[in-house]
C-alpha cells in the first residue's frame, strides 16, 4: 500500500469518528432541548431517553473506529 493511500484511510477513520461524535452530540442537545420544555413535576418525554441511547450508541461506534495507521 502506498503512503498517499495509507495517510488517506487513517483520515477518512478519524473523520468518521468525528462525524459520529458530532451527531452524538446533536442527540444530546436534542435532548436536552425536549427535556426543557418540561416542567419539573412532569415525566420526561420517551423521545429523551430515545435521544440520549442514540447518542450513547454513536460513541460506541465512534470509540470502535480505530484511527491509528496500520501496519503494513
Amino acid at each position: 500500500m502506498d503512503t498517499l493511500t495509507h495517510d488517506l484511510t487513517v483520515l477518512v477513520r478519524r473523520h468518521l469518528r468525528t462525524e459520529l461524535l458530532r451527531l452524538a452530540r446533536a442527540e444530546e442537545d436534542t435532548a436536552a432541548d425536549v427535556a426543557a420544555t418540561v416542567r419539573y413535576w412532569q415525566p420526561c418525554p420517551d423521545s429523551v431517553a430515545g435521544h440520549r441511547e442514540c447518542a450513547a450508541v454513536l460513541r460506541l461506534a465512534a470509540d470502535a473506529v480505530d484511527t491509528r495507521p496500520s501496519r503494513g
